[in-house]
């Protein structure tokens, strides 16, 4: 027996996960691998792709109490009898946007999918193949099926459409969405000052805005939601579009904290834009994320839209999904605390800063009182 043969090995854009296909002389599986720093924190997922000779009757138990990848069953294989080995030069990788789920393609013809949210529990950790035809009550490997019977068909075209828009230095998807972004700032908060590149040369193209008003600086980010954020499918199924792609913003005093303070708020913006993405995470109404660049007493910020009570500011939307624009509110660590001490208390922390009249604008205050 052959040990098995990689015949491609693909990370995704922020190398959190690998797509793998490999093959030995019985069967050709397609696995999603997490980074060594997610191995904690993610297991792999599996999808069969095909036998490569004659199938068994039974569910193949010999394999893998060997520690080897299973042949799948007579009963549910389209090709009982085996087929043919991949060839490596037919196969293409395509990655979700989120970058948590992939398709393989074979000369072009989805062969199997592994769905982004099948990696956050077990219960979801199901996988599709074209080559399956059926599945027992606790199979984890389902038929793919024909197009339009099975959503993975056009979650596919959107990923190879998505992917194609930003391929080449011709592309006009980042000059356009990048106008209409700062034709929504500038209508209200005025003119840019600066203009921050954040994307570190990787791509998605992002960006953070400075503008002022009235003793106000106000950061705002461009570009994070080209991204719809992992998890987020998963948590909020069809409702997914009106959650899955935000924008950040800090509203800061001028007369309240220094040139350099400031900045620093911009420097945690620029870490956070890209936080989903390489902690296979979301962020959400109520989240909020420790750092070391906020002034004392401050050591973490609460994510918001509802602490914005300004006029409403125009945002396109991205690909056909509302962009949230959530504000970052600096609090303390017995507030952080607060927002951690049982389940969505971060909604709790937010109605309590609304209650003792904070905003989206970012003072020096004193911490709010503990509850009795």
């Amino acid at each position: 027996m052959s040990e098995p043969v990689m015949l491609i090995d693909q990370p995704n854009n922020r190398g959190t996960l690998y797509a793998v296909v490999e093959q030995d002389d019985r069967v050709a599986y397609f696995y999603l691998y997490p980074s060594e720093l997610l191995t904690t924190k993610y297991s792999p997922r599996p999808c069969w792709l095909r036998n490569l000779q004659p199938a068994p009757a039974t569910k193949d138990v010999a394999a893998m109490k060997e520690g080897m990848a299973p042949m799948l069953e007579a009963a549910y294989c389209n090709h009982p009898e085996g087929r043919e080995p991949l060839e490596k030069e037919r196969i293409t990788i395509v990655w979700t946007e989120e970058g948590d789920g992939a398709a393989v393609l074979y000369d072009n013809e989805i062969l199997g999918v592994i769905p982004g949210w099948s990696l956050y529990n077990d219960e979801h950790a199901v996988a599709y193949a074209a080559d399956c035809t059926g599945a027992g009550e606790n199979d984890r490997l389902m038929p793919l099926g024909k197009r339009g019977a099975n959503a993975m068909y056009e979650r596919v075209d959107q990923a190879i459409a998505f992917w194609k828009d930003w391929e080449g230095e011709t592309s006009q998807a980042w000059s356009i969405l990048q106008d209409r972004y700062l034709k929504a700032y500038e209508a209200e908060f005025g003119p840019i000052q600066k203009y921050y590149a954040i994307d570190g040369g990787q791509w998605p193209p992002m960006a953070l805005g400075k503008f002022e008003k009235d003793e106000v600086v106000y950061l705002l980010t461009l570009g994070v939601s080209i991204r719809p954020m992992p998890w987020v499918e998963l948590l909020y199924s069809d409702r997914a579009p009106g959650f899955r792609r935000m924008e950040l913003a800090m509203a800061v005093s001028s007369k309240d904290f220094t040139d350099k303070e400031i900045m620093a708020m911009a420097g945690l913006m620029s870490d956070m834009a890209d936080r989903p993405w390489k902690q296979v995470t979301w962020l959400g109404e109520g989240h909020t994320v420790s750092s070391g660049e906020l002034p004392a007493p401050f050591e973490s910020v609460v994510v918001s839209s509802a602490l914005y009570n300004g006029p409403a500011i125009g945002l396109p939307e991205v690909y056909g999904d509302k962009v949230n624009l959530y504000w970052l509110a600096p609090i303390t660590k017995l507030e952080r605390e607060y927002a951690h001490s049982r389940p969505n208390a971060g909604y709790d922390l937010l109605e309590k800063m609304i209650h003792h009249n904070l905003n989206h604008i970012v003072t020096r205050r004193p911490e709010l009182p503990a509850d009795k």
